[in-house]
This record gives C-alpha cells, sequence and structure tokens, in this order.
C-alpha cells in the first residue's frame, strides 16, 4: 500500500507496511554462505525458525488489521524508537484520534500458563515446558517507553494502551491470575476487531485531529531506526569464513563466471543473466554498508573494472562519491 502522509494516492491506513525483517534476511544470507558443518550452524537454525515463526505471527495479525477503517486508523509495523542510550521495537502500533495501540503478537502453539506469581510465561506443547517473558510486561515496558517518547515531543494528551495478540486460533490460553483485567489484555488475532471495538468505547475523547496524527505520522517514520546488528560479529563469524561468489539459482552451487553476457554454472550448465543481483544483497546484508567497484570485483569473481561498472550501474542502486571514491549504497 501507498503511504498516507505525502499525498501519493488515495488516503490509507497501512503508514510503515509489513515487510520481512533484516534480521532474518542476514541470517538467510549467511547461512547461504557458510559450510553446512559450520560450528554455528545449528544455532543459526534454530534462531531463524523462532525469527520465521515471529513474524508470520505478525502476518496473521497483519490479515486482520487490513479490515480496520481506512479513515479511522494508522498502522506502524515493526517500529524501532529511540529510548535513551537504546531502542524498543513495537510489533504493531495502531494510532486513532482517540489514542495510540501497541500489538504485542505472539505464535505460540500448545497450552500456555500465564503465570501470575512470577511474571511467567509457560508454554506446554508435545509433553514438553517451555518458559518464556511474559508478553504483558513486555507490553507494559513498551507502553512505557512509548510514553516518554510521546511526551517528549510535545504529544502527552494520547493515552496508550496495549494487547498481546495471538496469531494461532488454536492456541488455548491459561491463567492463575485474580485479576480480570488482565485477561482483557490478551487477545486472540480472529478477535481483534471486536476488542479494538471494545477499547475505542473506552477511549471516546478524540484527542488529536486528523492533521494532528499525519504530523504524528512523520514524526514517528522519521524517529524510526532500523535494526543494523552485525550478523556476522553475534555468531563469531570471520568474513573470510563468508563462502564469496555468485550463486547458480539451479544447483546453488557457488562460482558462477561471466560468459557471453550471462552468468554460467559450470556444474550443472545454468545461464542467468542477473545471478550478480542475489550477491551483492548478500554482500550489503553480511559484509558491509557500502560497496565499492573493487569489493563487488572480489564478492563476485570478476576480474573487469568496466564489467563490473556495467552491472553495478544497471542495478540502479545509490551512489556516493566520485572516481575512485564511488561507493554503492542498498536501495
Amino acid at each position: 500500500m501507498r503511504d498516507p502522509i505525502y499525498g501519493k494516492g488515495v488516503i490509507v491506513l497501512i503508514v510503515k507496511e509489513l515487510s520481512e525483517p533484516s534480521s532474518i534476511l542476514k541470517l538467510e544470507a549467511l547461512m547461504r554462505r557458510i559450510p553446512v558443518d559450520h560450528t554455528k550452524n545449528t544455532e543459526m537454525k534454530e534462531e531463524l525458525r523462532k525469527r520465521q515463526a515471529g513474524y508470520n505471527g505478525e502476518r496473521a495479525i497483519s490479515y486482520y488489521l487490513d479490515f480496520l477503517p481506512e479513515k479511522d486508523y494508522f498502522v506502524f509495523h515493526d517500529l524501532r524508537l529511540p529510548s535513551r542510550k537504546h531502542h524498543f521495537q513495537i510489533d504493531y502500533l495502531v494510532l486513532s484520534s482517540h489514542l495510540a495501540l501497541i500489538l504485542e503478537c505472539k505464535n505460540f502453539y500448545g497450552t500456555l500458563f500465564l503465570e501470575d506469581s512470577f511474571n511467567q510465561l509457560i508454554r506446554t506443547a508435545n509433553d514438553k515446558e517451555e518458559g518464556f517473558q511474559n508478553p504483558l510486561v513486555q507490553a507494559r515496558w513498551h507502553q512505557q517507553q512509548l510514553s516518554t517518547f510521546l511526551c517528549s515531543h510535545g504529544y502527552s494528551q494520547i493515552p496508550i494502551d496495549y494487547l498481546v495478540a495471538f496469531s494461532s486460533p488454536s492456541t488455548i490460553i491459561k491463567t492463575n491470575s485474580r485479576n480480570p483485567s488482565i485477561l482483557k489484555k490478551i487477545v486472540h488475532g480472529y478477535n481483534l476487531l471486536e476488542r479494538l471495538k471494545e477499547t475505542e468505547r473506552v477511549y471516546k475523547d478524540e484527542v488529536i485531529d486528523r492533521k494532528g496524527m499525519r504530523k504524528l505520522c512523520k514524526l514517528l517514520l522519521k524517529s524510526h531506526v532500523p535494526g543494523t546488528q552485525d550478523i556476522l560479529l553475534k555468531y563469531g563469524v570471520a568474513k573470510s569464513e563468508v563462502i564469496t561468489g555468485v550463486q547458480c539459482p539451479n544447483c546453488l552451487s557457488f562460482g558462477m563466471v561471466r560468459l557471453r553476457r550471462k552468468w554460467f554454472c559450470e556444474k550443472c550448465g545454468c545461464f542467468d543473466k542477473n545471478a550478480h543481483v542475489e550477491a551483492v544483497k548478500d554482500f550489503f546484508l553480511l559484509m558491509n554498508s557500502t560497496m565499492s567497484n573493487k569489493q563487488f570485483r572480489e564478492f563476485t569473481h570478476l576480474t573487469s573494472v568496466d564489467m563490473a561498472s556495467k552491472l553495478l550501474m544497471r542495478m540502479n542502486l545509490p551512489i556516493s562519491g566520485t572516481n575512485k571514491g564511488r561507493v554503492y549504497h542498498p536501495q
């Protein structure tokens, strides 16, 4: 969907759209480019599984948010805002003229027990019991941080509430809490719109007009700071361990060569015109935030400076610097 703030096309409600997190893209790129017997492979597979499950949960919740009245709500996905020396990340922020609502999304299966005494979430599935951080505590913490952020920018009048949304309809949720208000903060995805209506009935007063909402949306987008974690540093992988070369889209082996204006795989005989594009994406995800002609040649095993320059220019990447100081940036 198009951005509603800058007047491009019709007004729609999605301000910051659902997109695959960079943490997943980086993990996928790294697992493509390290040996299958690498010591960190098992750890990375498990981390990727968890992150993909979380993203799938957010996608499931996105389906229901698409049915919100477009003229009444603005929705932000994966909003990461500054908080003193750190940042906090919100799965979904739903903004209306009455309130700002934080949605903490969870994609758990099995039976969940919200333990009140130790503020812990206990999952039982496949005869196995596991403990997790209580998502209600996490959502309340984000509520406090968002309140501080909004107050610091002159939006102290906007009330902030939160819900923890479980994406799977088969998830069974139990609690020993004696506080009935806790259960009102938990919702299955399929019941999310009805719960939003109930929340709006609590927050009846309009605290910000549409002009103010658009101004606030601009502030939130401007303040958003994408995650920039160095995935190699996190897993202790040296750059020298990363497999370079252009990967064959057919047999997935590395080391395609440039032949007759196309990339050629000597192992399976596949030709591909643009196989280097994925290599460039992997370089930006794993190696550096900018790429020079020399770095491109080293990573793709090209020898021709002119050929490298032509291929990079055809990708229409953002450029800074001139001559030998020219570098390319990810789109």
